[in-house]
């Protein structure tokens, strides 16, 4: 579900792309399902889920993400986003091999609040849903963006079985950053 940042048209030229590429037989492209409140719940709190999900977020959180001008299709977007990287995860561990979500990586969203054009953090839910629900052991979050990870870092600062490693630029958003398990600021 492309956004106003990347438009459909560009996004139906990548997507040709790669299904006629020499690397189309390894490709599976699907389209996502929304994901449930119960899954937003595993990283978020339940005030700021219910407050998104009925649309009323007031101008200030509004402003906080940066999603403006606000529009009731933001939500439906924001869930099936959230959704692909959850399904993409599932499919990773049951099934081996890389998967990922072309709109993912929503990694300024913290437990009660969105930041930085994040509403939900798709990174600490997947990580929650394969400890909680996968039996996985441990999980590593290797976040490689201009930006630090700081939603990441800080709801996922209490739980010992996940180590969030963040590779960004020291110089940029978020100006006041989070404590990851590793920061490498460059």
């Amino acid at each position: 579900h492309p956004d106003a940042r990347f438009p459909r048209d560009r996004y139906t030229k990548l997507v040709e792309k790669l299904l006629y590429s020499k690397f189309a037989p390894n490709i599976d492209i699907r389209t996502p399902e929304k994901i449930s409140r119960q899954n937003l719940l595993l990283a978020h709190d339940e005030h700021y889920v219910d407050k998104f999900l009925n649309g009323e977020l007031d101008e200030k959180q509004i402003k906080r993400i940066g999603l403006t001008p606000w529009n009731p299709e933001i939500i439906d977007r924001t869930l099936f986003l959230t959704g692909g990287a959850l399904e993409a995860t599932i499919y990773a561990v049951k099934n081996g091999g890389i998967t990922g979500n072309m709109a993912g990586g929503t990694h300024h969203a913290h437990r009660d609040f969105g930041s930085g054009y994040c509403v939900f953090n798709d990174l600490a839910i997947c990580a929650k849903y394969v400890l909680e629900k996968m039996e996985i052991q441990r999980v590593a979050i290797l976040d490689f963006d201009v930006h630090q990870g700081d939603g990441t870092a800080t709801i996922l600062a209490n739980e010992p079985r996940v180590r969030t490693i963040s590779v960004h630029c020291s110089k940029n958003f978020p100006f006041r950053k989070s404590v990851s398990d590793f920061d490498l600021p460059i």
